[in-house]
C-alpha cells in the first residue's frame, strides 16, 4: 500500500499551514500554477511562491502569494466557454462593470455603454448569432459592450480596454470569461441589435460570456521573442 503524502498550503510565508491532505486526491505542479484535483470532484489552482519537497517526511509545502499580481491575472486569463449552474450575482456584475468603466478612454469621454442580459432565452438567442457564440447560451450572464462613434473617434479603443479590463476582472476573481467578436460584421450587429433593442447611434463591439468556470486553463503568456524590435521595425 502506498505511503501517503501530507499536503500542506501556506498563504504567505509567516501563514500557518492548511492541511490538505484527506481533501486532495491528485497535485500537479508547475513553475506558474498549482492545480489542486479534490476528492469532491472541484478543482482549485494556486499560484505558488515557492514549493518544498520534504522526501524524509513525505510532506509537500507549497507556499502560495498572498495576494496576487496584476501579471498573475493577466496570465490567468484564459478563453473560458464552460459554465457551471452557479449564478452569477448583483454584486459581482457591478464589481465587473466598475472594473470594465476603470479603463483609458481618449480624452476621456468614455463613448461606451452596457447591456447585462440574464434572461435565459435572450441569451440563447445570442448563442445562434454565429458559430463561435454558443457559449452564451450556457454563461449565466452575458455583457453586451457598445460604442457611440458620435461621441469619439476612438470608440473602438476605448470599448475595447474596457471589455478587456472586465475579463481581467474576472479572472481575478475566480470567474471564467471570453470575448465573442461582433464588430465590423453588421450581419452580427444587426442580430444584436434587434434582440437588444439597441438604438443606431450605438455599435456593438462585442459580447463577453462570464460565468463560474467548468474547465480548467492552466495560466500563461504566448511571448514571442521574434515579434519584438527596438527602436525601428527589424532592429
Amino acid at each position: 500500500m502506498a505511503e501517503t503524502w501530507r499536503i500542506l498550503i501556506r498563504d504567505g510565508e509567516n501563514a500557518a499551514p492548511r492541511d490538505m491532505t484527506q481533501t486532495v486526491a491528485r497535485l500537479q505542479i508547475t513553475p506558474s500554477e498549482a492545480v489542486l484535483a479534490e476528492e469532491n470532484g472541484e478543482t482549485q489552482s494556486l499560484t505558488p511562491q515557492s514549493v518544498t519537497i520534504d522526501f524524509e517526511n513525505r510532506t509537500i509545502d507549497i507556499c502560495t502569494s498572498p495576494l496576487p499580481t496584476i501579471i498573475d491575472y493577466i496570465y490567468r486569463r484564459r478563453s473560458i466557454r464552460k459554465y457551471t449552474s452557479e449564478p452569477v450575482d448583483e454584486a459581482t456584475i457591478d464589481l465587473l462593470l466598475k472594473a470594465a468603466m476603470a479603463a483609458p478612454s481618449a480624452n476621456d469621454v468614455r463613448p461606451w455603454a452596457f447591456i447585462v442580459v440574464r434572461e435565459a432565452e435572450r441569451r440563447q438567442a445570442l448563442a445562434k448569432i454565429k458559430q463561435w457564440a454558443f457559449m452564451c447560451a450556457d454563461a449565466p450572464v452575458v455583457f453586451a459592450v457598445l460604442g457611440n462613434p458620435n461621441l469619439s473617434d476612438h470608440w473602438i479603443e476605448d470599448c475595447s480596454a474596457a471589455a478587456e479590463n472586465l475579463l481581467l476582472a474576472a479572472a481575478g476573481i475566480g470567474l471564467g470569461g471570453v470575448w465573442v467578436a461582433i464588430y465590423p460584421r453588421s450581419e452580427y450587429e444587426k442580430k444584436v441589435r434587434t434582440l437588444l433593442n439597441i438604438p443606431p447611434l450605438w455599435r456593438v463591439l462585442c459580447l463577453l460570456a462570464v460565468g463560474h468556470p467548468a474547465e480548467h486553463k492552466p495560466p500563461r503568456t504566448r511571448y514571442e521573442a521574434n515579434k519584438v524590435y527596438y527602436e525601428t521595425f527589424g532592429g
